[in-house]
Formats: C-alpha cells, structure tokens, sequence
C-alpha cells in the first residue's frame, strides 16, 4: 500500500512540474466607445498592461479596420474592436445624406402588396416592376422590381446627373466599389456591401438612366451574376 501510494505522489509531482504556466496581458483603453466618420482614423492608447502584447481585430473590416490601436473607418456601420479582453463600440457615420435609399424600408424576398403596403400605392405598373414619382432636385423615379414568384429582387433611384460627385461620395461611403479598369466619372461603376462577393448580400451599381439622369439599382445578390472582371 505504502507503494503504491508513493507512486502516486511521484506520478502528481511530475504532473505539476510538466505544468505549463499561461499568462494573459490584461489591458485596459483609453476609451471604450469611438465615433468617427468614413475616412477618418482614430488612435487608441493602452492605459494599463503590457502595450506590446495585445492583439488587435475588427469585427467587421468592411466597417472599419484597426492596425495596433489605430481605427480606420471605412464605411457606415458599427463594429467592435477586440484588443486582448477590451472591447471597443465603433460607430462610423457618414458625411453625405443625398437620397432615402429605396431598399431602406424593405427586404428582398417581399410581395408586390407588401411593399405597396410600406411605400403606397404605386404611381405606374408594368409587368414585374412597379415605380413612383419622385419630386425633388436629386431625383425624379423610384422602381421595385419582382420575380415570377411576385418577390422583391431589386429597387432602383434615378439620381441626376448633376449630383455626380456627390453621387460618388455617397456610395463610396456605404459601399465597396469593385468595378475595374475605367472608373471615371461617366462610366458606370458596381459595388457590394461586403469586404467580398463571398460576404455580400447586395449589389448595387450606377448605370446611365437617361441624358439627366443616373438609375442607381440594389440588387439581392443571390438573384444576379457578377460580369466576369468586375
């Protein structure tokens, strides 16, 4: 008996003295919440713990991005930055408020009445596509398109030409271009609401309406193919 219980003892102290010590670097932030705009950056400080021992992640990158306490925002939204155990809110706002976004009060997958229900009835309607009448100086039509199967797939604005600039500032501040090769100021341009196709849920893309105007269309990514190159 005294044997085995000897064994024993050997047996935990060989256990214990295997045992592999784990510290982790607790730290503490100079701030817990940071609001910024699209474009801007803002610098965060360890206050507390080891500053060369932290690791810093974005939730969401398509949002804003952080590089050892230095947040980027990139795109409206909100996100959390991790940094070890201290979590960060980051709201990012925008500096262009140039339309209403039509998806903005609807989802993919709805009924013509469903959406007539939410935005009134319509001013015209043609086959799969109901449109309104818009009155101001940005834009003048907005449309709701369906699928045979009577569900939103796509809603589009007219945005006149005038507005180009803005038009641009606007997007690129809620969403990722990734039309490539000629993108200047005439071309029409395609863009996600994802930091990749594989991520996103919409594509949104700016087309020549007419001589005054653009159509901006948001399309249910699952219902479209993205052209080859873009």
């Amino acid at each position: 008996m005294k044997k085995i219980l000897f064994t024993v003892a050997v047996v935990l102290v060989a256990l214990t003295g295997c045992k592999k010590e784990v510290s982790y670097n607790n730290i503490t932030l100079d701030k817990y919440a940071v609001k910024l705009k699209a474009g801007d950056s803002q610098q965060l400080y360890v206050t507390s713990g080891d500053p060369n021992g932290v690791v810093w992640r974005s939730e969401n990158e398509f949002v804003a991005t952080v590089d050892k306490g230095k947040i980027s925002g990139h795109r409206i939204g909100t996100t959390r930055v991790i940094a070890n155990n201290a979590v960060v809110n980051v709201v990012v706002d925008g500096r262009y408020d140039l339309y209403d976004e039509p998806i903005e009060k609807v989802e993919w997958g709805m009924s013509k009445e469903e959406v007539s229900k939410i935005m009134g009835f319509p001013d015209k309607v043609e086959g799969n596509v109901i449109s309104y009448d818009v009155e101001s100086s940005v834009n003048s039509l907005k449309t709701y398109e369906f699928d045979s199967n009577n569900r939103l797939i796509a809603t589009g604005i007219t945005v006149a030409r005038d507005k180009t600039a803005q038009l641009d500032d606007f997007l690129n501040e809620r969403y990722l271009l990734i039309t490539k090769g000629d993108v200047s100021e005439l071309a029409d341009r395609d863009y996600i609401n994802g930091v990749d196709v594989a991520s996103a849920t919409m594509l949104v893309s700016r087309s020549g309406y007419d001589a005054d105007y653009w159509i901006v269309t948001y399309k249910d990514i699952k219902s479209c193919t993205l052209v080859a190159g873009k």
